[in-house]
C-alpha cells in the first residue's frame, strides 16, 4: 500500500489520517501541514490521528507525530487523541513513548469526516534533511530514553546539515 495522508479541519478539530508505509522519503506533505498548523494558518484547538490504516512508520515519521503533540502543549490544547489497532505500529508508539504526549486509543475510528488527500510538498535536499533533524529534535524532547537512542542522529543530522 502506498503511503496517504488525508487531513480535514472540522469546527477547529484537525483530522489526519495516515495510511501505508510512513517514510522520510514522503513525509514532506505532512511536514507542510504540521507547518501551517504551527504558523495559525489552520485553526486548531483539537487534534485527532487515525493509523489504523499505516503498515510502517520510520522514526522521522513519529518524529512528526512528536511535534504534533508538541503543538498541542505548547498551546494548552488537550491531548491529541491517536487511534491504532495495527500491533507492530502500537508497539513502536509504546516503544518510544508516544503514549505519554498522546492519548493512544487501539481502536477503530467511528469519525464520518470527509478527508481530503494532501499531496507531497516539494522540498529541497536541505529543506528535507532540516525536516528529519527537527523531526528527530521532538522525539528526543519527549524523553530520556528517546535522547539517549537517537541524539547520535541528531549530532549527525546537524553536522551533515553545517548546523
Amino acid at each position: 500500500m502506498t503511503e496517504q495522508i488525508l487531513f480535514a479541519c472540522v469546527q477547529q478539530c484537525c483530522y489526519f489520517k495516515l495510511s501505508g508505509e510512513l517514510r522520510y522519503t514522503n513525509a514532506t506533505g505532512m511536514d507542510d501541514l504540521i507547518d501551517r498548523l504551527v504558523s495559525a494558518k489552520i485553526q486548531c484547538r483539537q487534534l485527532v490521528v487515525d493509523l489504523n490504516q499505516a503498515s510502517f512508520m520510520d522514526s522521522t515519521y513519529i518524529g512528526l507525530l512528536a511535534s504534533l503533540a508538541r503543538y498541542c502543549q505548547q498551546q494548552a490544547l488537550p491531548k491529541p487523541v491517536l487511534f491504532c489497532t495495527v500491533p507492530a505500529v502500537n508497539e513502536l508508539l509504546f516503544s518510544l513513548c508516544l503514549d505519554q504526549a498522546f492519548e493512544i486509543v487501539q481502536q477503530p475510528t467511528d469519525h464520518a469526516v470527509e478527508l481530503s488527500s494532501v499531496q507531497a510538498a516539494p522540498y529541497s535536499d536541505q529543506q528535507k534533511g532540516r525536516m528529519i533533524l527537527q523531526a528527530h529534535e521532538a522525539l528526543i524532547a519527549l524523553n530520556e530514553k528517546n535522547k539517549t537512542e537517537f541524539q547520535p542522529v541528531v549530532e549527525l543530522l546537524k553536522q551533515q546539515l553545517g548546523e
